[in-house]
């Protein structure tokens, strides 16, 4: 009797044992996948800002960059960067820059079609600036989004936004005075400039 109680005990501490074990080697594999979920994060990069994702299989409303005119450039050559921080001379997105400018399917016809456009909800344009006329990247991209009616009055409801030149990282976004100031005076095309239109492409606004 006493050696089958012994034997019992015995049976008791080994489970009790294997189920301590069981439990601390599951904790530390569990343990074990976090620094690898984040290494495989911290590999996989930057997002690219999602209203502007796949831009460059939109429509390219300029064939070939072009020099930013210089009455743009002049209207903005004071500009409020990241971090509340005014911005001239080479710092400037539009100064001695050249640009392709980019609209999606939901602006397309608005944007080559229409003399007096009216962009509908969705609307995207996109504007690359580029450091020289054969540059193959991008240094800043400024961004203008059609949102609902009664979104920004003022600026026929137009978001603005600036992001690198990656298009991952958005340096500003909303109602930026700096932007909506100079568009302000292209009421009659909606609040945007189109001096990037070829001529064949204006004589067929409608």
């Amino acid at each position: 009797m006493a050696e089958n109680f012994r034997k019992f005990k015995i049976a008791v501490v080994a489970a009790g044992l294997a189920c301590a074990l069981a439990f601390l080697v599951n904790h530390l594999s569990a343990s074990a996948v976090v620094p690898v979920r984040e290494k495989e994060n911290s590999l996989a990069g930057d997002k690219p800002v999602k209203e502007i994702k796949g831009y460059k299989n939109w429509t390219k409303v300029n064939a070939a960059p072009q020099l930013m005119p210089g009455r743009i450039a002049a209207a903005c050559a004071i500009w409020l960067g990241a971090g509340g921080v005014v911005i001239d001379g080479e710092g400037n997105p539009h100064r001695h820059k050249y640009f392709t400018v980019y609209v999606n399917d939901t602006g397309g016809a608005a944007m080559l079609n229409q003399k007096s456009p009216k962009f509908p909800e969705g609307s995207v344009i996109v504007k690359e600036k580029l450091t020289a006329k054969d540059s193959q990247t991008p240094e800043l991209l400024t961004v203008m989004i059609k949102r609902h009616e009664g979104f920004n009055p003022e600026s026929g409801d137009w978001e603005y936004m600036v992001v690198d030149g990656t298009g991952t990282k958005i340096e500003g976004r909303g109602k930026l005075e700096n932007c909506q100031g100079c568009h302000l005076s292209n009421q009659k095309t909606d609040y945007i400039f189109r001096t990037y239109l070829s001529d064949e492409a204006e004589r067929v606004l409608k």
